[in-house]
């Protein structure tokens, strides 16, 4: 047995085991390295995913396949995190300058939400409110909004003034110009200075900003710079929130690199659609009718009806055991071809359109069908497939990368598991 089959079996026994309970909070299901994978941390995944709200919902299997996939997801994350360490992408310039950004930023956020919590409106005001809207719950919720959001404005505006005139702020009008060198300086004031290099022009960068729009940058990036310094100065702990960034952007960081690996110019995507031409392929569909019986002689009873004259999909109604068929008078929507039972594919791919067919045998039962319209297939050219196709080889590299990456750190899975777990 290889490596893949070995993890795809133990995998396939956590999912069972996962099946029946949610793992304990402390109890330690996998260690990547050093670092233990918990219970917790599985449904701290689970609660944030999209389909945490969904999740209750879901049968028994259901739920063991998204926790078995999150946890799969969570010792991936980790073993990308350690090689980028390994790489040292923890350590590089650019890593760092994006770290101070995002710490810089999350103080700026933290400052805010304090003016914010800290706007009220007066007794008076909103007991004039609720005399104008008595009886209208959500209009006055609105009214309320607003107000705040007026007084949050104006309190924002004169808070920024207030930390400007403290920090002695000086703006070289003269130098805020689009093609200012990097270093250039264009504010300054105690402990501070923006140079035309900290201003982020990445998304003007196509059609230059006139130099009223730089202001706006620049002013912009005064209000982070003062209002984040002011929220560190306040007692601000970021230290928790930059940790959770670094666990996340590193391993996204690592991911990045191994795909312009993967991927060095856009002549090995064209060659990979070369030799994977499915991937461009948008099979036929087609509106199918159906009538499911339980035996072979309802079946040829009720299509002598159809050849006489009646509507399958009328009868489909009275008579199909097949329950989504019953309830929707035998219309089964668009299909795509190749998605069905081969019995069935078969017979859909031979039959005339409005036609219905013989009777056919699946393990379901005994089928008529009836297609009433066709949508024919295609092949994409390269370009209208080279998404789906770039992701198509970089799936293919991950999942011999992932098996590296497993035999190059420790990876042990420590959740109990079921004695009949599938083997």
């Amino acid at each position: 047995m290889n490596a893949k089959q070995r993890i795809g079996r133990r995998l396939a026994a956590l999912l069972f085991a996962a099946a029946f309970a949610a793992p304990a909070a402390a109890q330690v299901l996998v260690t990547v390295g050093d670092y233990p994978i918990t219970g917790k941390a599985l449904e701290e995944a689970l609660s944030s995913s999209p389909f945490a709200t969904q999740f209750p919902a879901m049968d028994e299997a259901d739920q063991a396949y998204l926790r078995g996939d999150l946890l799969k997801r969570l010792v991936a994350s980790r073993l990308l995190y350690l090689e980028a360490k390994s790489q040292g992408l923890d350590v590089s310039e650019a890593f760092r300058r994006e770290l101070a950004e995002y710490r810089i930023a999350l103080l700026y956020r933290a400052a805010m939400d304090r003016l914010r919590a800290a706007v009220a409106l007066p007794e008076q005001t909103a007991e004039e409110l609720r005399a104008t809207y008595q009886g209208d719950a959500d209009a006055l919720a609105a009214a309320r909004s607003q107000l705040r959001g007026e007084q949050y404005r104006l309190r924002r505006a004169e808070y920024l003034a207030g930390l400007r005139t403290a920090a002695k702020v000086v703006v070289h009008d003269d130098r805020a110009a689009w093609g200012a060198a990097p270093e250039t300086v264009l504010a300054e004031g105690e402990g501070i200075a923006v140079r035309a290099g900290d201003l982020d022009l990445g998304a003007e960068s196509d059609t230059p900003p006139g130099n009223e729009r730089m202001r706006e940058l620049l002013d912009e990036r005064i209000d982070l710079l003062l209002a984040a310094r002011d929220a560190e100065a306040a007692g601000v702990d970021v230290g928790e929130r930059l940790e959770a960034f670094r666990a996340e952007r590193l391993p996204a960081l690592q991911m990045e690199r191994m795909v312009r690996t993967w991927i060095p110019d856009e002549g090995v995507v064209r060659d990979y659609y070369a030799s994977h031409q499915a991937l461009g392929t948008i099979p036929e569909r087609r509106r199918v009718g159906q009538i499911v019986l339980a035996s072979r002689a309802e079946a040829e009873a009720l299509r002598s009806r159809i050849l006489a004259g009646e509507s399958l999909f009328e009868l489909a109604r009275e008579h199909s055991i097949d329950t989504y068929g019953r309830e929707h008078a035998g219309d089964m929507g668009w299909l795509k071809a190749g998605t069905g039972m081969p019995e069935l594919e078969q017979a859909l791919a031979e039959l005339p359109d409005n036609q219905v067919s013989a009777v056919v045998e699946s393990p379901k039962g005994f089928h008529l069908l009836m297609v009433t319209d066709r949508r024919p297939g295609r092949q994409l050219e390269y370009g209208e497939a080279r998404d789906r196709v770039s992701q198509a080889l970089v799936a293919e590299r991950m999942a011999a990368y992932f098996e590296e990456l497993q035999s190059r750190y420790a990876v042990e899975w420590t959740l109990p598991l079921q004695q009949d777990a599938p083997q």
